[in-house]
């Protein structure tokens, strides 16, 4: 199992649940910080476009933990 640390977002893992992580992702300052830290640079404005329409992020948890297992989900510093 492969966890992410960071100093904004909190310490999660591909085995976190969907449900979990979307739960914080509804706090503005953790779905900025998942924002910046776990999706690509040219997809942030994207994220968080359909964070702030209320729209199902499923698809992003999904994608993030695709890469977290492929050892690419890793937060940037």
């Amino acid at each position: 199992m492969t966890a992410t640390t960071s100093t904004r977002f909190p310490a999660v893992s591909n085995a976190t649940s969907n449900a979990e992580m979307l739960e914080l992702l509804k706090a503005p300052e953790k779905a900025i910080a998942f924002a910046i830290e776990h999706i690509e640079e040219f997809e942030v404005r994207a994220f968080l476009m359909e964070w702030a329409s209320g729209a199902d992020l499923t698809p992003w948890v999904n994608g993030w933990k695709s890469d977290l297992e492929a050892g690419n989900g890793a937060p940037r510093r």
